[in-house]
């Protein structure tokens, strides 16, 4: 695999539906066809529904099973987290909010279950870095930026603050501002009403392609361009794919990030840097073969978008998930394991990021 010419940022972008995306093939780009039928196989093998991977932009694979197809969409879960912050960073670029607003800024009092002194401290960025302090009920725990914990109702306030501060639905932001630009044709976001929020507003779910994922990577492995036009600030996006805080390394802003040296994963509160309760901290990376600059979305199901840019690749895995776990780091292992058995790469071999 030629990585010096994919670190040179000389990519490929689709273009819109019906036309044809540009393939390479697995000769042109010098990976093993031996070790690629072992890395299709094992995702085959691992209830795996739609594989997607993009070298440089154009489609290296492209396999689906269990009747699915290049227009299948589905629940994608918690990456959708990761595109709510794409947008937030496109909104954050524009000036139209500010990661360090107060979520009540937005959301009015009285949107947590906290007294209006703890919810004051509540910033933008610490639903976003999952340091909010509060639990799934919107009770407090602890004070904002001193706990991790991956709350997902917190996280929903997100889109909320993203409708009142455009005045659009999440649908219509988010076909502005991505969808028409990078040619995403038929994602959706599902509403459903909240038993929990203490206002009583809607969760969402997000129903997407692999096609669809694997345009919102390319976005992710350009830092930010499309073709010729900045979507995204590269400064303001590469805050989101980089460590957030010091309590879970692994975390950006909505990215995780899988090389990192440790990590926790959803489940528990930490407290006092890796005291955890009822999480699991790993003392090792959730991907241990991961590319250094390795960042990904990642959704229950082993729903999973990763983007490198030093290799130049995008990886979209869809379908049901091959055990019980939140994160299950097994998987992702094995399949990295495999992708860089094909392209000829091993974690020890990696050019400087």
């Amino acid at each position: 695999m030629d990585v010096t010419l994919q670190r040179g940022g000389d990519w490929y972008f689709p273009p819109r539906p019906p036309k044809d995306w540009e393939r390479v093939s697995v000769a042109e780009v010098g990976w093993d066809g031996s070790a690629v039928e072992e890395l299709v196989h094992y995702c085959e093998a691992h209830q795996s529904e739609q594989l997607l991977i993009l070298h440089g932009g154009r489609i290296l694979l492209e396999h689906y099973w269990q009747g699915a197809n290049a227009e299948t969409t589905a629940d994608v879960a918690s990456v959708q987290k990761s595109v709510i912050g794409l947008l937030l960073d496109m909104l954050s670029g524009a000036g139209v909010l500010d990661i360090d607003d107060s979520v009540g800024q937005w959301l009015g009092q009285g949107w947590s279950r906290t007294t209006p002194k703890q919810e004051e401290a509540l910033r933008l960025r610490h639903l976003m870095t999952m340091t909010s302090g509060l639990y799934d009920d919107f009770n407090f725990e602890g004070a904002a930026g001193t706990l991790w914990y991956y709350n997902n109702n917190a996280y929903h306030q997100l889109r909320k603050v993203i409708e009142v501060a455009t005045g659009q639905t999440t649908q219509e932001v988010f076909d502005r501002l991505l969808a028409a630009p990078l040619g995403i044709v038929g994602a959706r976001w599902i509403e459903r009403v909240s038993m929990v929020d203490p206002k009583g507003w809607t969760l969402s779910g997000f129903h997407a392609s692999a096609r669809h994922l694997a345009r919102l990577g390319m976005l992710v492995l350009s830092r930010g361009n499309w073709k010729d036009e900045s979507l995204v600030d590269g400064g303001v996006l590469i805050r989101s794919l980089v460590p957030s805080q010091e309590l879970n390394p692994s975390y950006g802003q909505l990215w995780w990030l899988p090389s990192e040296p440790t990590a926790i994963l959803p489940g528990g509160i930490v407290v006092d840097e890796r005291k955890s309760f009822g999480g699991r901290s790993l003392d090792h990376p959730i991907i241990p073969s991961a590319p250094p600059d390795l960042v990904a979305a990642f959704g229950a199901g082993v729903k999973r978008l990763y983007v490198s840019t030093t290799l130049g690749l995008v990886v979209v895995r869809l379908g049901r998930s091959p055990d019980s776990g939140v994160l299950s780091n097994d998987f992702d292992e094995g399949l990295w394991q495999r992708v860089l058995a094909a392209a000829g790469l091993s974690q020890h071999h990696w050019p400087s990021r």
